[in-house]
């Protein structure tokens, strides 16, 4: 009787310590998951916000735009502006801008502020240390394109007085 006891604990210790290790609860630590190690993200450029700004607008359906800050006044906060300026047609402009809006929170941009008013469209975003002001502006009248604005300004970034006004949201 005491045999056959040993033997069926036996038996199911056997059967428990092979369930347990095919699930990874026991066994050498190679069957365990190792560890992911975080590597920190590399800073974000203005050249890398100006591709991805150029890259999602396109692919939320905007024309190609202007990435120059022609007209502007000359200065070293030029390095930390990320500019693009395009139109499009009214009539699908809106949409592509929302679709727009969408594709950067798609890629970690967060909503900062959101309204709009008097016929403009504002929404504010935000992704390590940058703010994308985002504008869209209907054409006065049909025959005319809807303009747009996707430009990000890196934090702490000195501009003048002109300039930060034509890019933060007046709210």
């Amino acid at each position: 009787m005491r045999r056959r006891r040993t033997a069926a604990v036996a038996a199911v210790a056997a059967g428990f310590m092979t369930v347990t290790a095919g699930c990874g609860l026991v066994g050498d630590e190679e069957v365990l998951p190792k560890k992911a190690t975080r590597e920190p993200l590399p800073p974000l450029t203005a050249g890398a916000v100006a591709d991805e700004i150029a890259g999602l607008a396109r692919a939320g359906g905007l024309p190609a735009g202007d990435t120059t800050a022609a007209g502007e006044p000359k200065g070293a906060w030029r390095t930390c502006v990320a500019p693009w300026d395009g139109e499009a047609p009214t009539a699908g402009a809106a949409g592509a801008f929302e679709a727009t809006v969408l594709r950067f929170r798609q890629h970690d941009w967060e909503i900062v502020s959101s309204h709009a008013g008097h016929d403009v469209t504002y929404r504010t975003l935000a992704k390590r240390g940058w703010k994308l002001y985002a504008r869209y502006r209907a054409g006065a009248d049909p025959g005319a394109g809807a303009a747009l604005s996707l430009t990000a300004v890196e934090d702490g970034c000195e501009l003048p007085g002109k300039v930060r006004r034509a890019y933060e949201d007046p709210a």
